[in-house]
This record gives C-alpha cells, sequence and structure tokens, in this order.
C-alpha cells in the first residue's frame, strides 16, 4: 500500500468516527409546535422542577458530576423599546440584561459578542456566576424577530464549558420556529407594557428567579427546600400571568421582592 494510500485510509478512520458523532443528536419540540432545536443525544428533557415534575422546560445533563447543566429557549417576549439587535443596539441590550441577571455580587458579566439567532443578528452574552464552590456560566443569546425578542439560556460549570458550551452552539444553530403562533397570546393590539417594567424586563426577572431556585435544589434537595423553591417559581409565573401584555412597576417590584427570598 502506497504512503499516499495509508494516509487516505487513516484520514477515512478518523473522519468516520466524528461524522457519526456529529449525527448524534435528538429534537427537541415545543409543547405547543412554536418551535424546534437540535441538542445531544446524552442531554435528557428538563422539567420545571429536579424532582421531574412541572411543565418541560428544555433539556438538561445536570448530575452530581457535571453540575447544573441546562439549555432552554425563551421568547416570544415584548422587546420593549429594543426593535433590533445590532453593533449600535448593543451595550443597550447588555445593560437591560446585566441589571436583570447580575442581581448578585456573585454574578459579573465576562464576555459579549454578535452572533446570529433565528436568521438575525444576535448577542450572546456570557456571565459568571460564582456563588457556590463551582464557578457557573449563565449564557444569554437574545435577538428580536418580526418585533418579539427571543433568548436561549444555557447553564453550564466554567470549568466544563468544553463540554456543554458547544452543546449551547448546537441548540442556537438549530432552533426553529414552528407553523403554530407563539405570540398568540401577545396580540399586536394589546395594550403598551409600562415604561418602568416592559414584558421583556418582566421576563427576565422570573427567568433570574427559576435561574436561582434551580441551584438552590441542585445543592439541596430537601423535601422543604423543593417546595420552597416551587413556590417561589410558581409566585413569579402568577405575577407574568396577572401582567399580561402589560406590566406594571409594582408587578416588578414583586417579582424582585421574590428574588430577595433567594439570596
Amino acid at each position: 500500500m502506497t504512503l499516499l494510500a495509508r494516509a487516505g485510509l487513516l484520514a477515512l478512520v478518523l473522519i468516520v468516527p466524528a461524522l457519526a458523532a456529529a449525527q448524534e443528536t435528538q429534537s427537541f419540540e415545543a409543547d405547543d409546535g412554536s418551535y424546534s432545536f437540535q441538542y445531544p443525544v446524552d442531554f435528557t428533557l428538563s422539567h420545571m422542577f429536579p424532582d421531574g415534575t412541572g411543565d418541560v422546560t428544555g433539556v438538561t445533563a445536570s448530575t452530581m458530576s457535571n453540575g447544573d447543566v441546562l439549555i432552554t429557549f425563551l421568547g416570544p417576549r415584548d422587546p420593549g423599546s429594543i426593535s433590533q439587535v445590532s453593533e449600535q443596539t448593543r451595550d443597550v441590550i447588555v445593560d437591560e440584561f446585566t441589571k436583570a441577571i447580575a442581581v448578585l455580587p456573585s454574578i459579573r458579566l465576562k464576555s459579549t459578542a454578535m452572533t446570529t439567532l433565528l436568521g438575525q443578528p444576535a448577542i450572546d452574552m456570557v456571565f459568571t456566576n460564582a456563588r457556590f464552590s463551582n464557578v457557573a456560566i449563565n449564557r444569554y443569546i437574545f435577538t428580536v424577530v418580526d418585533g418579539k425578542a427571543y433568548n436561549f439560556e444555557c447553564i453550564y460549570p466554567e470549568d466544563k464549558s468544553g463540554r456543554f458550551s458547544p452543546a449551547c452552539d448546537l441548540a442556537v444553530s438549530t432552533v426553529r420556529l414552528g407553523t403554530a403562533d407563539p405570540a398568540a397570546a401577545n396580540e399586536a393590539g394589546s395594550a403598551p407594557a409600562s415604561a418602568s417594567c416592559s414584558e421583556l424586563e418582566l421576563n427576565m426577572r422570573s427567568v433570574n428567579v427559576s435561574t436561582l431556585a434551580s441551584e438552590i435544589m441542585m445543592k439541596d434537595q430537601s423535601p422543604d427546600t423543593i417546595a420552597r423553591m416551587k413556590a417561589a417559581i410558581e409566585a413569579a409565573a402568577a405575577i407574568n400571568e396577572r401582567a399580561g401584555s402589560a406590566p406594571s412597576g409594582q408587578d416588578c417590584r414583586d417579582v424582585d421582592a421574590i428574588v430577595e427570598t433567594l439570596r
């Protein structure tokens, strides 16, 4: 066998497993058919609560050895004053997310980058959360499509970024909106949100409640803690439902109060 043939055979041996591994994905589809995305086969469906109850919210690879690993797609939301995502609006968007997400001294903005989501310009924001012994990455990829805001939330340990960051990238690159109308509950003719608390701001606060509650339950899965975290998440969800598409400043303050109970 010639040297060239041997090299070709070696390349084939190396490429075939890589191609097979690249195909080992599954498709997540929202219950209402509003969106779908691909995720690695070693992830499973993620429920609202760690005991496996509540609505399916995304996918997870959370284990005692992996730590907290979650991928969630959120939207559509009212983007408030943000009509588009671009380099020009980047600082404004990052500031809004930072104010909503970095509510504890342990949470800090690490980096931002322009990317694409749903075929539109998007901002990839990476926050570190050093609240516990292992630093966690909280990553938000945000865009606006047809006047509605969408974003992925990816959570994984910083020391396992090499393993789980590609899973987040896979979901972001493959997400597609379905034929169902996900914005049916937010008709264009709805009353505008209060300037003091937009629908986007309220939803980001509610996401923060879920994130903090999830972190607490990863460390303490006692029945009392799970019950307390469930109550916090359900209370934030009730405020969102009450507010609808026209939240008030009081709605945001009420969710902020829930966040305070989780510190």
